[in-house]
Order: structure tokens, then C-alpha cells, then sequence
């Protein structure tokens, strides 16, 4: 438990600067639209997903919290939903008229397929680091103690 509530604190301290200076210094102002999301008409959802994924990580540093696994868990929901909203959105956009273009079943497909490929290839890249570092943590122990 210790191992994923310190996996997520660093990765939130890492997130949080290069989203700062992704803002700061980009040649591409849509990429990091601050602003126009900020305050535009889904401003409330925005927020939500912005203080999920960049506050919320951070009370796993109060051990009270970071000891109840059901809130450890909610927390590293509530740290991608705005991943999982984003690729909601695209995909459900694509099945709109406007949008589809001639060969919209092929487009239709792909879209979902590679969304899905995606989020499956994040958790098995993640698996198998954690699981990893737990074969060298226990192989480590077996040393010592033998």
C-alpha cells in the first residue's frame, strides 16, 4: 500500500511542473488552453478534473488517509478521469455526423480500438514495473536474510 501511495505522490510532483512549464513556454497555445477551459462553459468540470489530478494525490501524504485503501483507490480514479473523460469525449464525437468521413466504419474502429489498446498497454506496463520492483525488493530480502 505504502508502494502505490508513494508512486502517486511522485508522479503528481512530477506532473505538476512539466504542466507548468507545458503552459509557460509552448508554441502551441491549444494544447494548454489554461484560460479558455478555465472559465469557458465546462469550466466546473475542468476544475474538477484539475484539482482531482493535481491536489487530491496530495493528501495520500496525510497517513490517515493513505492507510485507507478504498480512498487510495478513489484517489487514483479520481487522478485519470479526466484521461478517461477526454478519450469519452473523442469517442463519442466521432459517431456524429459531422465528423465522420466517408470510410466511418474503418474510423469508428480505429478510434476505439487504439483508445482501448492504450489504456491496456499503460496497465500492463504498469504491472509489470510494480511487479518488478516487488521480485527485486523480495529477492533483496531472501539476501539478507539468508
Amino acid at each position: 500500500m505504502k508502494v502505490i501511495r508513494w508512486i502517486i505522490i511522485i508522479y503528481t510532483v512530477i506532473t505538476w511542473p512539466s504542466y507548468l512549464i507545458g503552459m509557460a513556454t509552448t508554441n502551441n497555445p491549444e494544447e494548454y488552453a489554461f484560460i479558455n477551459r478555465a472559465t469557458g462553459p465546462y469550466a466546473w468540470a475542468y476544475w474538477l478534473m484539475f484539482l482531482s489530478a493535481l491536489i487530491l494525490p496530495l493528501t495520500l501524504l496525510v497517513q490517515k488517509l493513505a492507510s485507507n485503501f478504498w480512498y487510495v483507490l478513489l484517489v487514483s480514479f479520481a487522478m485519470k478521469s479526466g484521461i478517461y473523460f477526454e478519450r469519452f469525449v473523442i469517442i463519442t464525437t466521432t459517431f456524429q455526423g459531422d465528423y465522420i468521413p466517408e470510410d466511418s466504419n474503418n474510423h469508428i474502429i480505429k478510434v476505439i480500438a487504439s483508445s482501448i489498446g492504450i489504456v491496456f498497454l499503460q496497465g500492463i506496463i504498469m504491472t509489470i514495473l510494480i511487479l518488478g520492483v516487488f521480485e527485486i525488493l523480495k529477492w533483496n530480502s531472501e539476501v539478507t536474510d539468508g
